[in-house]
């Protein structure tokens, strides 16, 4: 996605967006009166009277109807007061952590720090001032849009008392340029003004229809609440729709899917999570609910008996999450049958057991793996599970007094599922299970995600805890695991993760309404500034004694949303809290280095340069060798030897040392390689990568 190129600098729109709504006293003022021609040019002018200045919140109708016809990109702000909220809470709220770091790790750069934010309050206040002298509501929006296809010629409008009063707004506010714009009022819609660098580019201005925009919007962005949204816009470039709103402590991005994007989304198959049930409140967990009828045409349908039924009663429903108490990581994949999963322990064990069971671990002496068939309990039943463990590993012993985990793997049927625990032992594994249903954990999501869930339009999820970062569990490991590496300090790493303090988790998923997807991206804060509750909590991030403000905070909201959270903070949940925390992190970590380390198939291969030199040494060499292999067979006729050496004379091999002449003519590149070339006789048939989103 690419912005057009601003006439106006973008710090025009930076310094206007930072702004509350201003003195209601240039709202009743009229247009700009140069813009009223007089209705009979022989008769004496009447009076000019403009109409009245609309006062009060612009509609996404009204604003839209400010957007060029035609154009190529465009930025609404319809709620620039609500983005100046974001602006100042991050201000205040990152300022003291970060401030606090910098004096440890780079002291030279505290005055630097300190100024910008100096700055940033200031510049606030200044632009204020000259919005109310300029009669300027912001209430009433600002948009950004161009006047070509190119996105060269951008104008953008906005509140204004007259044409005069926005320029002088434009040089109050110190904006490059400002002498030089021309600003006039806007044709058909009173109170507001539109400013460019020419002349020529107001003359090309032309506002479009509102209501058709809208419907192009409400078509890209389905069920999204385009009424409640801060901005939005559109950018020809990838073709997609977008908008951001501010719910109360926090903020989310909606991207209409690009075409790129389309084969991802209709892998999925929005529907209830009823997977969620597995994934505690407070844990992170990436869950998905694949297309059934989009697998079966990839071959799912094609698997043989008797694993056929198995498949077949696969729901495409998939859950990666973790696990707080007990501490372990899951995998559930959804069944509206499992009788036929009973026999696949046993199976496994039959065909790989003699293999695997009871052999030690390479290079670990005293180790010993164990593979075999184990009964569980989950709940009031009992099931046949794959166990694979391991015994005699030094290092197990930490890994259960600092994680709560320990060496042991379980594949299983259960509740409607076939599910792989890892980290849990025979005691515990059966404690990894559903919760009566799953509204306590969609009821912490963010509130667009939580409403898109009970109405069955997300096919997938990853969402990602950070309160774990502030855990009590996770300083502990921390300074027992790096206190010994030079330049450690506790409280500087305490400092650096004071700095994320006020955050409380991201997520990313992907909805479909009306055979359109929607990507969504949200990061949550661990409190608001609009109630007592979310201030409190706020508090509590930033309180000397974080763990003990939070267990104030839990004994006082026990029945809150964010429960687990605050208990996470507190230090309550153990060691297990950041262990179910970070499943969808370590998933997500694994799969990228997978990726990284997988060796590409579309690059041909790189060889050593060899000088000419020694290339022709090496190749007689290699002749004399051949030769001398053969004599033993050539003894007989001594009339041969003259053939012999034809093999060897120049003319034959004048090919061979002619060939890499082709190879070696861009040598010019070859300091750029250090000494590595293509070898384009070696490529293997180029096979195009794969376009994001599409399986492979």
């Amino acid at each position: 996605m690419s912005n057009p190129r601003l006439s106006l600098p973008l710090s025009t729109l930076v310094l206007l967006v930072a702004c509350n709504q201003v003195s209601p006293g240039g709202e009743e003022k009229a247009a700009d009166t140069k813009a009223v021609a007089p209705a009979d040019s022989k008769a004496p002018p009447a009076p000019a009277v403009a109409a009245p200045a609309p006062t009060g919140p612009a509609s996404v109708d009204e604003l839209l109807g400010l957007v060029h016809d035609g154009a190529s990109s465009y930025v609404v702000f319809k709620a620039p007061d609500a983005l100046l909220s974001l602006a100042e809470t991050a201000a205040s709220t990152f300022e003291q952590p970060l401030t606090t770091l910098v004096g440890a790790t780079s002291p030279d750069q505290l005055s630097r720090l300190t100024e910008s934010f100096a700055l940033f309050k200031h510049g606030v206040a200044d632009a204020k001032d000259a919005l109310a002298k300029s009669g300027t509501d912001l209430a009433r929006g600002i948009v950004v849009t161009s006047t070509s296809l190119s996105g060269d010629d951008t104008v953008i409008t906005f509140s204004a008392s007259s044409a005069e009063a926005a320029k002088g707004l434009l040089a109050a506010l110190k904006i490059p340029d400002a002498a030089t714009t021309e600003c006039l009022a806007t044709a058909g819609r009173p109170g507001y003004v539109t400013c460019a660098k020419d002349q020529p580019t107001l003359a090309a201005y032309k506002p479009g229809d509102g209501k058709a925009a809208r419907t192009r919007l409400n078509t890209a962005l389905p069920a999204v609440a385009i009424d409640d949204l801060a901005l939005f816009g559109y950018v020809t470039d990838g073709n997609v729709h977008f908008g951001l709103d501010k719910p109360a402590g926090g903020a989310t991005l909606h991207i209409s899917a690009p075409p790129d994007a389309k084969e991802m989304v209709t892998t999925l198959a929005p529907g209830q999570a009823d997977l969620l049930k597995f994934a505690p409140a407070g844990t992170g967990f990436l869950w998905m609910k694949l297309d059934l009828d989009e697998l079966k045409k990839k071959g799912l349908n094609e698997v043989p008996p008797p694993f056929s039924a198995t498949v077949g009663a696969f729901t495409g429903e998939v859950l990666f999450g973790g696990s707080a108490d007990p501490a372990a990581l899951q995998a559930r994949f959804g069944f509206s049958d499992t009788s036929s999963l009973a026999p696949l322990a046993d199976l496994a064990v039959a065909f790989g057991g003699s293999m695997i069971h009871n052999k030690p671990i390479p290079n670990v002496p005293g180790s010993k793996v164990s593979f075999k068939a184990e009964n569980v309990s989950v709940g009031a039943d009992k099931v046949k599970a794959l166990h694979f463990g391991a015994s005699g590993v030094p290092q197990a012993k930490a890994l259960a007094d600092q994680l709560g985990l320990s060496l042991d793997a379980w594949v299983f049927p259960a509740e409607g599922t076939l599910a792989a625990v890892v980290g849990a032992d025979a005691t515990k594994v059966g404690l990894v299970k559903a919760a009566a249903s799953s509204e306590a954990t969609i009821a912490a999501l963010p509130p667009a995600l939580a409403a898109s869930l009970r109405a069955g339009e997300v096919g997938f999820v990853t969402h990602v805890p950070l309160d774990g970062l502030q855990s009590p569990a996770l300083l502990k490991l921390l300074d027992g695991a790096l206190a010994s590496l030079p330049g450690y300090s506790s409280s500087t790493a305490r400092s650096a993760l004071n700095v994320l303090a006020p955050l409380s988790s991201t997520t990313m998923w992907i909805s479909e309404h009306q055979n359109a997807g929607v990507i969504h991206f949200a990061v949550q804060t661990i409190g608001n500034t609009t109630d007592e509750e979310g201030k409190a909590a706020l508090a509590a991030a930033a309180s000397p004694d974080p763990a003990k403000a939070f267990t104030d905070l839990a004994a006082k909201y026990p029945s809150s949303p964010r429960i687990a959270a605050y208990q996470t903070r507190a230090g309550q949940g153990g060691a297990g809290a950041l262990v179910g925390g970070s499943a969808p992190a370590l998933l997500l970590a694994a799969g990228g280095m997978a990726a990284f380390f997988r060796p590409t198939t579309d690059a041909p291969p790189v060889v050593a340069e060899v000088p000419a030199e020694e290339k022709k040494a090496e190749e007689k060499k290699a002749e004399e060798k051949k030769v001398e292999e053969k004599k033993p067979e050539e003894k007989k006729p001594e009339e041969k030897k003259p053939e012999e050496k034809k093999t060897e004379t120049p003319k034959t091999e004048t090919p061979k040392t002619e060939t890499p002449k082709t190879d070696e003519t861009p040598k010019t590149e070859t300091p750029k390689t250090g000494g590595l070339k293509i070898d384009s006789s070696k490529a293997e048939p180029r096979v195009p990568p794969k376009r994001v989103g599409r399986s492979e």
